[in-house]
């Protein structure tokens, strides 16, 4: 798959993204193809959905890759192609994030519904939230430009000189009268003192590119929300598991950790996009979280593997085939994560060795 990405870069016209951003990339192709190979090796039916889900949620990463060729190699008339393209990925990364996470959550807090049931609970409350947070971006294809930040800032842009010097703020509240805005219509004008504090928030925006940050502020604070909402569910999960420790695959919970971990790194990562006001400092917040992602995203990969691993092995088949069928009578897996943990924060002489267990014996 990389290959043939490097191949296409060679021959056609495209943007360069950071290396970075292709590291980034090539880790979620390769969790995509351990969550297939665990889908087909999964020996528990029910477990093999959650990483159908997986697989769904990284196969995003292979129409990123078209990212660098829209509106350069290809679609070139068209005037807003990689906008949209840009747009609609980054609300699909939230949405299909959301429906693995959900259906995990879901299928731990009511692990007695049939797979189909746990499915329409899912795709429920992800169509909720995402028609709740995105629904203006169907709506409008070019919702962004109509907001009122974007409006205010072509109003303002037209006072600059085609010289390109932007004056002062005082200069500019002198020249103009910004207006508040709905459903992309003006409705009044701003009081002086708005007015200046208005125009001066906007003034960084007036140079080279970075009104790009202005244009994609709504859309990060959406994608915020919706990485709340994971956090919220996640969190939910491990305390349903901490409460009732109902019987679970091996590495799953693990998994669900680093998911924690990745929602509340996007978090803080479009928080700062948000709050960055020059094309510079934003690739440079980009860059360094991306190298933040990849670090969470290589543990995924070793777990995915382990995961992996460990269900193809005669004693993994075993544990999860009597964990779907006879889960009373099976103890919880323990792995390595869990033997640090033990001997750091446990007695582990008492626990050395446990692996199944009747809990009625004594």
């Amino acid at each position: 798959m990389m290959l043939s990405y490097f191949i296409a870069s060679s021959f056609l016209p495209h943007v360069q993204p950071q290396f970075s951003s292709i590291l980034n990339r090539s880790i979620q192709v390769l969790l995509l193809i351990i969550s297939v190979g665990i889908y087909f090796k999964e020996p528990n039916r029910r477990n093999r959905f959650i990483f159908l889900n997986f697989a769904c949620f990284f196969f995003v990463s292979l129409l990123s890759f078209g990212m660098d060729f829209i509106q350069v190699a290809f679609l070139k008339q068209a005037t807003y192609a990689r906008f949209y393209f840009v747009q609609y990925l980054q609300i699909a990364y939230p949405v299909c994030f959301s429906f693995a996470v959900v259906y995990l959550v879901i299928d731990l807090w009511l692990n007695h519904l049939k797979v189909f049931q746990k499915y329409a609970i899912t795709f429920a409350l992800t169509l909720f939230f995402s028609a709740y947070y995105f629904h203006p971006f169907f709506q409008d294809p070019l919702y962004l430009y109509t907001n009122e930040e974007i409006s205010q800032w072509k109003v303002l842009s037209k006072a600059v000189p085609e010289s390109g010097e932007i004056p002062s703020t005082a200069e500019l509240a002198t020249k103009v009268r910004l207006q508040t805005w709905r459903d992309g219509k003006p409705t009044g004008d701003l009081y002086p003192e708005e007015n200046f504090k208005r125009i001066e928030v906007l003034l960084p925006y007036l140079e080279g590119n970075n009104v790009l940050i202005l244009l994609f502020k709504p859309l990060y604070l959406d994608v915020i929300q919706m990485n709340a909402m994971f956090v919220i569910y996640i969190l939910l999960f491990f305390g349903y598991q901490y409460k009732k420790d109902p019987p679970q695959g091996a590495y799953i919970d693990k998994i669900m950790f680093l998911l924690l971990l990745l929602s509340s790194m996007e978090i803080i990562h479009n928080w700062g996009y948000m709050k960055s006001v020059e094309m510079n400092s934003w690739d440079e917040l980009f860059g360094v979280g991306q190298y933040v992602t990849i670090l969470i995203e290589l543990l995924m990969v070793l777990f995915f593997s382990l995961r992996l691993k460990f269900i193809t092995s005669v004693q993994g088949e075993f544990y999860e085939t009597e964990l779907a069928s006879n889960p009373q009578q099976v103890s919880r897996w323990r792995d390595w994560v869990d033997n640090i943990v033990l001997a750091k924060f446990f007695n582990f002489k008492i626990f050395n060795g446990r692996l199944f267990q009747n809990p009625s014996s004594k």
